[in-house]
């Protein structure tokens, strides 16, 4: 019996709910890429305002200098938080669709905004690391990584 509670309290507090306070502000996921070509920090940002409205943006710096040299794309929308499971809406999205790795905010060209993406999350106890558990693209699936580790700014 003993044995049940304590799992059972441990459940409990590990799928307690994500507070909107605790989502809002900045959020970053940094790759580093290196080939014998190409060295650069691949960035996805997402902001999450109290507004229940968030930008979110996939770009490239320069390792040595952290300056940023151009974006893949660009999204806004709005976000609703239901426990711990997130709801995204884009209201727009601008992509980069030519053959380099990225281009100027200015140059992403605008396409259809998805209309929804759903995701897990789970908050360290800090409230500064973010995991966020993606479902995967079917058309995209080999390159897919469902989970993704945000780091609050």
């Amino acid at each position: 019996m003993l044995a049940f509670f304590l799992f059972h309290i441990a459940c409990t507090d590990s799928e307690a709910p994500i507070l909107p306070g605790a989502l809002t502000g900045t959020w970053i996921e940094r790759f580093e890429i290196e080939n014998q070509d190409l060295k650069l920090v691949q960035v996805e940002t997402i902001n999450f305002y109290d507004n229940d409205t968030f930008e979110r943006w996939m770009g490239y710096r320069d390792p040595g200098s952290n300056v940023m040299l151009g974006y893949r794309y660009f999204a806004e929308g709005n976000y609703t938080l239901e426990g711990r499971r997130l709801m995204m809406r884009e209201s727009r999205r601008l992509l980069h669709v030519g053959g380099t790795f990225y281009v100027e905010l200015d140059h992403l060209s605008p396409v259809n905004p998805y209309p929804e993406t759903w995701a897990d999350l789970a908050l360290d106890e800090n409230g500064t690391r973010l995991d966020m558990y993606l479902p995967c693209n079917p058309a995209s699936s080999v390159r897919c990584n469902p989970k993704k580790t945000f780091t609050k700014l």
